[in-house]
C-alpha cells in the first residue's frame, strides 16, 4: 500500500510545474494532483509520513531542476530556474522548511499541494542566494 501511495504521489509530478508563470491560465489547464495542501501538511508532520512527503518533495524539486536543464539544452539560455535548492540540503531540512512556510501561509492550505509546495520552495530557495 505504501508503494502504491508513493507511486501515486510521485506520479503527480509529471505535470510541468517548473515554469515560473505556473499560475496563469495556460498552466491551470495542465493536470495537477487534486490533493489539498492541508492533507499533505498533515502527512509531512507525522513521522510515519516522512518517507511519502520526502518522495513528493524530492520529485517536485527534481522535476523543476530537470525542466530548467531541458529548457537550456533546447536553446533557451534565458530559462529561469524556479528555485535553487543547494546540493548540501537534506530532504529532512527541505521538509522542515516547507512546513514552516506552510504554517506562515495558512491561506495556501486550501490550494492544491503542487501549487503551495512550489511556492514554498520558490520563496525558501531563491536562486542566487547564499546557502
Amino acid at each position: 500500500m505504501k508503494r502504491l501511495a508513493l507511486f501515486c504521489l510521485t506520479g503527480a509530478l509529471a505535470s510541468p510545474l517548473a515554469v515560473p508563470t505556473l499560475f496563469h491560465e495556460q498552466a491551470r489547464a495542465q493536470r495537477i494532483t487534486p490533493m489539498q495542501t492541508d492533507s499533505f501538511a498533515r502527512i509531512c508532520s507525522r513521522p510515519t509520513g516522512h518517507s511519502l512527503c520526502d518522495a513528493y518533495l524530492s520529485g517536485l524539486a527534481d522535476g523543476a531542476t530537470l525542466s530548467k536543464l531541458n529548457s537550456s539544452a533546447a536553446g533557451d539560455a534565458n530559462a529561469a530556474a524556479a528555485f535553487c535548492v543547494p546540493v548540501s540540503e537534506t530532504t529532512a531540512s527541505i521538509r522542515g522548511k516547507v512546513l514552516i512556510w506552510l504554517k506562515a501561509h495558512t491561506d495556501a492550505l486550501s490550494h492544491p499541494v503542487g501549487e503551495s509546495v512550489f511556492k514554498a520552495l520558490h520563496d525558501t530557495y531563491p536562486c542566487g542566494a547564499k546557502p
